[in-house]
């Protein structure tokens, strides 16, 4: 029951291992940027779903000076060839297999746990995770090249992962929050009246298994089923990983400046993580263009009227 969820939400948050709450900024400002950092170090990549993350994957899974693994945190287990298939999204235009550089690493999976993706999803810098530690500690040493972790899931996780990797270099790529609705509707018009409890047959990245297992850790995120909107959740946890990136991230990539220059942008990206000789002749051609651009015409005074109202609530929040 959705109120059930709502008191279980009050009497567990103060004993969960979550992470604390960034402070606020306005949308897109980006933090300056540290200095260079050293080339022996691993990179971890966070994203939302549907951000370009793929892309990001599929370029430094180009460039032998890297070994790319994808969505570590899968729940199709790459590692696993029983349990991987071959299926791949037609929209990740290039990639023939997600598993590449997980072959033999059958290991891993006495420390992998099928819940990763929905279940836990905010981790404190003081919380303790063996099993998760060990896994990504076995991906970061079986590594040939310089190791690249391309994560969708570790927004809410990434002051866990800065404590228990301080040398990793952190890098966060965003995209237009509406694009990325748009995205996860799979051609599916937005339609104004969906409510959280009708939105079910139209979700397909995990948004109301975020929303459950975070708002059990943040009691300020419970809404009311009957009447919120699922765009309004979907803003609301972008803007929340946004805000934990700008507290927690060393870099910041977003997807649009990468459709007008991909190789620019990762030139930029690559002489910050140290790298200033890389052949980015592997890249030409990865990136065609999209003939199509997504019209949010007919829904952006809803989307505009719910962004506001989010903003003023995270104000509020998460006021220093």
């Amino acid at each position: 029951m959705p109120w059930a969820h709502r008191v279980a939400s009050q009497l567990y948050a103060p004993f969960s291992a979550r992470a604390s709450l960034p402070s606020y900024r306005e949308p897109n400002a980006v933090p300056q940027m540290a200095s260079t950092l050293s080339p022996a170090v691993p990179i971890f990549v966070t994203a939302r779903f549907r951000s370009g993350s793929t892309l990001l994957w599929q370029c430094f899974h180009r460039l032998a000076e890297f070994t790319a693994y994808y969505e570590p945190f899968n729940d199709r287990r790459w590692f696993d060839p029983k349990r991987r298939g071959e299926q791949v999204d037609a929209s990740h235009r290039g990639v023939a297999d997600y598993a590449s550089n997980y072959d033999n690493l059958e290991a891993l999976g006495a420390s992998f746990e099928d819940h990763w993706g929905v279940r836990h999803l905010s981790l404190g810098a003081g919380a303790r995770n063996p099993k998760m530690q060990r896994f990504i500690e076995g991906l970061v040493e079986a590594a040939g090249e310089r190791p690249v972790l391309q994560f969708n899931r570790i927004d809410f996780r990434l002051p866990y992962l800065k404590a228990a990797f301080p040398q990793a270099a952190f890098v966060h790529l965003g995209r237009n929050p509406r694009d990325t609705w748009r995205s996860t509707l799979r051609g599916v018009p937005n339609e104004g009246s969906w409510t959280l409890n009708s939105f079910a047959p139209f979700c397909k990245f995990y948004l109301m298994n975020w929303y459950q297992d975070l708002s059990l850790a943040y009691p300020r995120l419970w809404r009311n089923p009957y009447k919120t909107h699922p765009y309004e959740l979907h803003y609301l946890l972008h803007r929340l990983s946004e805000l934990f990136a700008y507290r927690d991230c060393d870099f910041f990539l977003h997807y649009e400046a990468m459709e007008k220059d991909l190789i620019g942008e990762m030139r930029t990206l690559l002489s910050f993580l140290g790298e200033t000789s890389i052949d980015l002749s592997p890249l030409d051609g990865l990136l065609a263009p999209r003939h199509q651009r997504y019209d949010h015409s007919e829904s952006a005074q809803q989307y505009s009227e719910i962004e506001a109202r989010v903003e003023a609530e995270l104000q509020d929040w998460l006021k220093d």
